[in-house]
């Protein structure tokens, strides 16, 4: 047997999944994509991590240090420096500690021993404190030192840096953009796959009874995308809810802490599942008169079984292509109703109103707009290879067998 007939022998006995695999893989482009999705998806996940691990907090504000450039060393604001020491306090005993510092006279004026640590901290420069401390470690007693060395490491750890600046309200950029990354690429996945569900129930039904049940489906579905869907978007996303269902059982959309990212995922999905619906009913009316399809009906199968067990199994290839492209454009609408001030709404961060914040000050911190807008371009174009290199490794007639 020839090389060329062994190659073409272990080619037909690989699986389906690992020919719709290999193709895939051969879509540089989409490759790239999925990686950049994982790596997305992997910052997201990690996000309360990376917070703890740098000690950033994506809500803390300190309005003295608005608009700082990429790589910049600030100090903490006093309440965060005085809500540490808080925590030094709570740690153990510090009595010896304090009653040593009060009586070297740190300070120029008389203050009580219980507040001396705090005013320590807001009255001395970080740096400047932690140099008169190490002067200190010779002259302190025995059951002070441990606590003082605990204090001055605390009081160098007093400035924070900033890799990619702050923004209007002092904040870091970067863990804002990383939990702008949970938000968006969330509110993505999952209002895809929601409008992937109903465009999949919707679209069997419609494909599969036909007749009237079709025709009022479909003209339901074409009234929605005769609508402009933005303009729809800007007008439903400002209803407030709290009247809507205020008293009802769905009451606890409008009294949770993220009640604005509950209301855009719900907004999307009402408004994103038609495109999927219509790509499901025009699968399935050219499935439902197949071979197979009429054998399971002459043996008797019941039509949830024959929709659910023979044809939803075939449309799910192209409904996944439309779900990938849909997780794109969800991003968006989101972004693009956040920007507007009508989406997710601040302290919780997002791409969308990280760029509706930064566009007074764009001229002078042009990366606060640069930076969310890029990560939204390179999500969506991610998504949007993907969706294209699923496409084509499921096409039939590109499948190599």
């Amino acid at each position: 047997m020839t090389d060329a007939a062994l190659r073409q022998r272990e080619l037909e006995a690989q699986p389906m999944w690992r020919i719709l695999l290999d193709q895939f893989l051969e879509h540089r482009m989409a490759v790239a994509g999925f990686s950049v999705i994982v790596l997305f998806l992997a910052i997201a996940l990690l996000a309360p991590v990376i917070s703890a691990v740098t000690g950033l907090d994506p809500d803390r504000q300190n309005v003295f240090n608005r608009y700082q450039p990429p790589g910049s060393h600030l100090d903490l604001s006093t309440h965060e420096r005085e809500l540490r020491v808080q925590a030094f306090l709570r740690q153990a005993d510090r009595s010896a500690l304090v009653d040593f510092l009060a009586a070297r006279d740190l300070l120029e004026f008389t203050v009580d021993e219980e507040d001396l640590l705090y005013e320590l901290v807001t009255q001395y420069e970080p740096l400047a404190l932690a140099e008169r401390l190490d002067g200190l470690m010779a002259a302190v007693p025995d059951q002070a030192q441990e606590p003082l060395r605990e204090f001055r490491n605390m009081v160098a750890d007093f400035r924070s840096f900033h890799l990619l600046g702050t923004d209007e309200l002092g904040r870091d950029v970067l863990i804002r953009l990383i939990y702008g990354t949970r938000v968006s690429v969330t509110v993505g996945l999952l209002v895809a796959f929601v409008a992937g569900m109903i465009g999949l129930l919707v679209g069997s039904l419609a494909g599969y009874y036909g007749g009237r049940t079709d025709a009022i489906l479909m003209r339901f579905t074409d009234a929605l995308l005769s609508l402009p869907i933005l303009v729809v978007l800007i007008v439903v996303s400002a209803i407030d809810l709290g009247k809507v269902f205020g008293g009802t059982p769905l009451a606890f959309i409008v009294e949770s802490r993220h009640e604005s990212v509950i209301k855009m995922i719900l907004i999307l999905c009402l408004f994103s599942w038609m495109q999927a619906a219509r790509l499901v009913r025009g699968s399935i009316l050219s499935i439902k008169e197949q071979e197979f399809v009429l054998a399971a009906r002459v043996l008797g199968a019941k039509d949830r079984t024959i929709i659910g067990a023979h044809i939803v199994p075939n449309v799910i290839a192209p409904l996944l292509v439309a779900v990938t492209l849909g997780i794109g454009n969800a991003i968006l609408f989101e972004a693009a109703l956040s920007f507007l001030g009508l989406g997710i709404q601040p302290p919780t961060p997002s791409w969308g109103n990280m760029l509706n914040n930064a566009q007074e000050m764009v001229q002078h911190a042009p990366t606060l707009a640069i930076l969310p807008g890029l990560l939204i371009l390179f999500t969506v174009i991610s998504f949007n290879y993907v969706g294209d290199g699923l496409r084509d490794a499921i096409d039939p007639k590109s499948i190599r067998r």
